[in-house]
């Protein structure tokens, strides 16, 4: 399974980290603490953060609080590792600008997708690159609140462009996707041009929704398989956007690492496929939500609303019961459906209990993105990247739409007041 090599992104978080030595000392007493999906639940716990790391963690009457920390107040609460959303889009019009929108702009946006959410590690898959590295590096300097950022900059797509839904937002905007004409040359070139310059990852239209005639339009197999394997020269993931069994079969063939999406249009998974999924070591990102919001803003008659949904939901369910490593995401940012409420309900119909979907915002996207001896747990020598929930997800999944507090590196990035 490929995984981020920490050195290939040292640069990116070393800012972001220094910002944080020196914090003042943050404390969390008295809640209910699962260190990980599968471990015991500490009772009445608190957890101790200096300088960004987990410094203690355990029964409140073993850890000893610092004199002059910033205490919350966890009693009745539950508190977890911080999660990730690993699809997202630094689309909204002030994330494109990260350099000309002002302080206030920029954290309500990131309050409003993904600090409010719990959010404490995001991967942005498809934006515009310099926008997306602007707001990074005003987070990492502490002047705006927001949480870790992965980013696969511009994407790749098949000759006839990009997807039909985005062209009108694009002009809106006056702005503009590189078109790589179907060039291998130009298009490992860009790739490189953009990994270089602070890209974390790769996303490819492997079933591209061009509309017209053509309908879907399937990237060629050599393209892709010719930026996976740059992608993977430089140990960074590609994450691909499927649409149908033809953009599956070009993501699998091609050496894709993650399924940024469920396919509507490739029918149910049989089992063959999806082993064949879990043998390239293919991860998947569901995003059920997406395919509710498409179907009401096309007009969709309700029965058919609820088939997509259907389907969508049996390919999770498949592919989890199957061992398949799940990854949470949204598509926020492309979407206004902020709220994650539906999605922990709809994977929750498909089979995922708690601590599956608690894996997906933890310790799966740690592992699979390189920071599985970092992040994803409640452990000391952690970065502290925290959420405290007002209720107990094990009781009712959506519990984990219900965040109180959202800890980034030992920073208190949701809510906004300080205590």
């Amino acid at each position: 399974m490929l995984r981020f090599r920490h050195g290939l992104l040292a640069a990116v978080l070393s800012l972001g980290l220094a910002s944080q030595a020196g914090a003042a000392d943050l404390a969390v007493v008295g809640a209910k603490i699962y260190p990980s999906p599968t471990a015991a639940p500490i009772e009445a716990g608190s957890v101790v953060v200096h300088d960004g790391r987990i410094a203690a963690v355990g029964p409140q009457g073993k850890v000893k609080v610092p004199a002059g920390a910033t205490v919350i107040d966890g009693r009745g609460k539950v508190v977890t590792a911080g999660f990730w959303n690993s699809h997202v889009h630094f689309m909204p019009p002030p994330l494109l600008h990260g350099d000309k929108s002002s302080t206030a702009e920029l954290d309500g946006v990131l309050d409003a997708m993904l600090n409010r959410w719990g959010f404490t590690g995001v991967v942005d898959l498809a934006s515009f690159l310099d926008g997306t590295l602007q707001v990074r590096a005003r987070i990492a300097k502490g002047e705006v609140r927001g949480p870790m950022i992965l980013t696969c900059g511009e994407p790749f797509y098949p000759p006839s462009g990009p997807p039909i839904y985005v062209r009108g937002y694009l002009a809106e905007q006056h702005m503009a996707l590189p078109d790589d004409h179907g060039s291998i040359p130009v298009a490992v070139a860009r790739e490189k041009a953009e990994l270089a310059r602070g890209a974390n990852c790769v996303k490819l239209f492997t079933g591209d929704i061009v509309g017209g005639k053509i309908g879907v339009e399937p990237m060629d197999l050599g393209f892709a398989t010719a930026l996976v394997a740059e992608a993977h020269r430089e140990h960074r993931p590609v994450f691909a956007h499927p649409t149908n069994q033809q953009g599956l079969d070009v993501a699998l063939d091609s050496g894709v690492d993650i399924l940024a999406h469920t396919a509507d249009g490739s029918g149910p998974w049989s089992p063959a496929l999806v082993k064949r999924m879990i043998g390239r070591h293919t991860a998947l990102v569901p995003t059920l939500t997406l395919f509710e919001v498409e179907g009401h803003k096309n007009h969709n008659p309700p029965d058919e609303i609820v088939k997509v949904e259907a389907l969508v939901q049996g390919q999770l369910r498949a592919f989890h019961a199957a061992g398949g490593q799940v990854l949470f995401g949204t598509d926020v940012g492309y979407t206004d459906a902020f709220d994650t409420s539906e999605e922990y309900r709809l994977m929750a119909a498909a089979g995922l209990d708690w601590r599956a979907i608690l894996a997906s915002l933890t310790v799966n996207p740690a592992d699979r993105f390189g920071y599985g001896d970092r992040k994803g747990t409640v452990a000391v020598g952690r970065d502290a990247d925290l959420v405290v929930l007002e209720a107990d997800p094990a009781k009712d999944v959506t519990a984990f739409a219900k965040v109180a507090d959202t800890i980034s590196a030992g920073r208190i990035i949701y809510p906004a007041a300080s205590r």
